[in-house]
């Protein structure tokens, strides 16, 4: 890519958003500094999509879910925005827009891939590029130190590098990613057999993450059985991924939920219970709530899609269709086609 283009031209980035299997919210610093963590998470091919180019005049045009014009970059109102710009921005003004294939605050990622969309994107239009884990880390630090959200560092990593992944959160802050070489089985049944369905319902997972952290904090020690278990599923769901043992991801599903459920078990969900009682109904054998919890997306797996399809469409739950995505976050020239 010529530089001079890459500095004078527009940039594309998209970013996808992610599923996850297990081990959601070990990936927490006030956990894994003490324990470690483990996710077990696949990207798919829904995304967030930034495109930055230079502005004609002196102000900084934004487009997102509203619409922001500011002469200083410091006083943008986007968070994610204004920090990915103040560090990895060249200084001068530019035009972002941004879009995404699902509403923020439903369980798939969203916040994470849009802060790794915007580095992409920015770091590209001021010819840089950041490699996958440097990418990743630039994303966590604009959501977690920037921003302030407490939040973990899973949905960073899973949309840098796409594809089927686990994630092993050391103690000391670095992250392992090991690429899982899925059978064949194992590929088919994430295209055609894992549903999701969305709940209607939104929420905030950087609220319901606080709760977590400051028990965790106060030394609870059922919350710390409870994320020592939910690591130890996913690395059991792991396994089971590359074993194309379907029956066993489906039980290791319902164990994960059980546990997310027991985590929270202050926040009442009746519409999410309402859903998963369908799903098995119409003969699902798993279902579980996408992201910290609340609302959002859930996923199901069933051997025979159509009923189950049929039942959440009855019940008021569209499906969002996907497939998996295996290149991560990628940016281009604007005009590359």
């Amino acid at each position: 890519m010529d530089h001079d283009a890459r500095v004078n031209g527009a940039v594309i980035a998209r970013a996808p958003l992610r599923i996850a299997l297990g081990g959601g919210g070990t990936d927490l610093l006030s956990h894994y500094r003490e324990h470690g963590g483990f996710v077990l998470s696949c990207a798919i091919d829904r995304y967030v999509r930034i495109r930055v180019s230079p502005a004609s005049g002196e102000l900084f045009r934004l487009a997102h879910l509203e619409h922001e014009e500011v002469l200083d970059p410091a006083d943008i109102e986007h968070p994610i925005l204004r920090a990915a710009i103040a560090r990895h921005g060249d200084g001068r003004p530019l035009e972002l827009n941004s879009e995404g294939d699902v509403p923020p605050g439903t369980g798939l990622g969203s916040s994470g891939a849009y802060a790794v969309c915007a580095v992409k994107a920015l770091g590209l239009s001021a010819a840089r590029e950041l490699t996958g884990g440097e990418l990743a880390e630039a994303a966590c630090a604009i959501e977690i130190e920037d921003a302030g959200r407490t939040v973990g560092k899973q949905d960073q990593y899973a949309s840098t590098h796409g594809g089927v992944n686990s994630f092993t959160f050391a103690r000391d802050g670095a992250v392992e990613v090991h690429r899982h070489d899925l059978p064949p089985q194992i590929r088919e049944a994430l295209s055609d057999r894992f549903l999701l369905f969305y709940t209607g319902q939104s929420r905030s997972a950087a609220h319901i993450l606080s709760d977590q952290v400051d028990r965790t904090l106060a030394g609870d020690s059922e919350l710390e059985r409870n994320l020592l278990r939910t690591s130890a599923a996913a690395r059991e769901s792991s396994r089971a991924v590359e074993a194309g043992d379907l029956e066993a991801i489906a039980e290791l599903m319902n164990e994960q939920w059980a546990l997310k459920r027991e985590r929270l078990a202050r926040v009442a969900m009746p519409r999410i219970e309402e859903l998963r009682e369908v799903a098995f109904r119409g003969g699902a054998r798993a279902a579980m709530l996408m992201g910290a919890g609340g609302g959002g997306y859930l996923l199901a797996y069933a051997p025979e899609p159509e009923p189950v399809r049929t039942a959440l469409a009855g019940a008021g739950a569209p499906e969002l269709t996907f497939d998996l995505d295996l290149e991560g976050c990628v940016g281009r020239l604007a005009t590359a086609d």
